[in-house]
């Protein structure tokens, strides 16, 4: 039997690469690199990303037995979303049911749950791999020193710009968007999660999103386009809705992707694995993607458990669900991105609450 130093190296601790790390099986030597610092209080680096525990990743978390610590939690806790509709000059409100939550704290929640025997290595830059045996040798960064470990399995976790993706697997034309968000004082007491349709400024949309003293202001903007420029203008046109943000504290910004097809979708090739964001699997409606990235996640490590020297098709076979899932999210996909059907929608009030009491 080959020597390996690990039999698995997972790149990226997020919800995705934590899950998978969570349930192998303890026998095996497990290494779990993330860029983030996350060892220390606050990371230097941190993840862009609206920190709201949608309804599919709550009911993944039931399915894991897992309950969300008080101290990852964050105010207000909503259980509605403005919509405001620019190209038709329409508002309206709906039901909605997250969970609000600082991420970074939720990511370091979900590491804190891995077993003690998995290796973590925090700080830390993955590189390149290249072939060994029947596996690979993977170089890493830390502390300006290059690190070079073998191991069975190369599990790229590492989200929407992933390095492993991008050095083992083809180019597709998977759509990619500059996802920019900015933190706010919230001096006007916004109390509630606000989406922005609007065609002049992205094909997607844009949000704002209360967290206890501060609130986030953030836009997804196709790739190719002035990002800045896009968001700066719905900053501004925000205005006519009572919404002023000015003085940002901090600016954020990272990769989004948007699979209009399940072909996008890529798991992973040979020894190699992807997994969450980083495979493709992510919602192209709303962009939700934490419930992918965990269960995904699991769905590799019991892939892993299952059968090591055949985990990939193991893996490919239970994702198909996913892929699936990511299918039907395209029947939705008009009701909300097409503007003459969305206008329909917003006159006839479907699904719309009234909010009594705001002004």
């Amino acid at each position: 039997m080959d020597k390996f130093d690990y039999d698995v190296i997972i790149i990226g601790s997020g919800p995705a690469g934590s899950s998978l790390a969570r349930i192998l099986n303890p026998n095996l030597k497990v290494l779990l690199v993330d860029k983030r610092a996350l060892g220390n209080e606050p990371s230097k680096l941190i993840k862009n990303c609206g920190g709201l525990i949608a309804p599919d990743a709550q009911k993944a978390l039931a399915s894991f037995g897992l309950s969300i610590p008080k101290s990852v939690l964050v105010s207000p806790q909503m259980f509605s979303v403005e919509t405001l509709d620019f190209d038709n000059n329409m508002v309206r409100s709906y039901q909605r049911h997250y969970i609000n939550v600082d991420r970074e704290r939720y990511d370091r929640w979900l590491v804190s749950l891995c077993d003690k025997n998995i290796k973590k290595s925090f700080g830390t830059r993955y590189i390149k791999s290249e072939k060994y045996e029947n596996g690979l040798k993977v170089t890493l960064l830390k502390d300006g020193v290059k690190q070079t470990f073998s191991t069975r399995i190369l599990v790229g976790a590492d989200g929407a710009n992933s390095r492993v993706k991008k050095e083992f697997m083809p180019v597709n034309n998977i759509k990619k968007y500059i996802s920019i968000q900015e933190w706010f004082e919230n001096t006007e007491d916004i109390n509630q999660f606000v989406a922005m349709f609007d065609e002049e400024i992205s094909d997607f949309y844009s949000w704002i999103i209360p967290k206890d003293d501060h609130i986030i202001f953030g836009s997804a903007v196709q790739e190719g386009r002035d990002a800045t420029t896009y968001h700066n203008l719905q900053k501004k046109k925000l205005e006519k809705y009572g919404y002023k943000l000015d003085k940002p504290i901090k600016r954020e910004g990272c990769y989004l992707l948007r699979p209009t097809s399940p072909k996008y979708i890529n798991l992973g090739d040979g020894c190699v694995a992807l997994i969450g964001e980083a495979s493709g699997l992510i919602s192209p409606t709303s962009a939700e993607g934490i419930s992918y990235a965990m269960i995904s996640g699991c769905m590799l490590g019991d892939a892993i458990n299952e059968d090591i020297s055949n985990f990939l098709n193991i893996y490919k076979n239970k994702a198909q669900k996913l892929k699936n899932n990511i299918s039907s999210k395209m029947l939705k996909y008009p009701t909300m991105y097409n503007k003459n059907i969305r206008k329909m929608i917003f006159k006839l009030g479907v699904g719309s609450i009234e909010i009594r009491g705001r002004k």
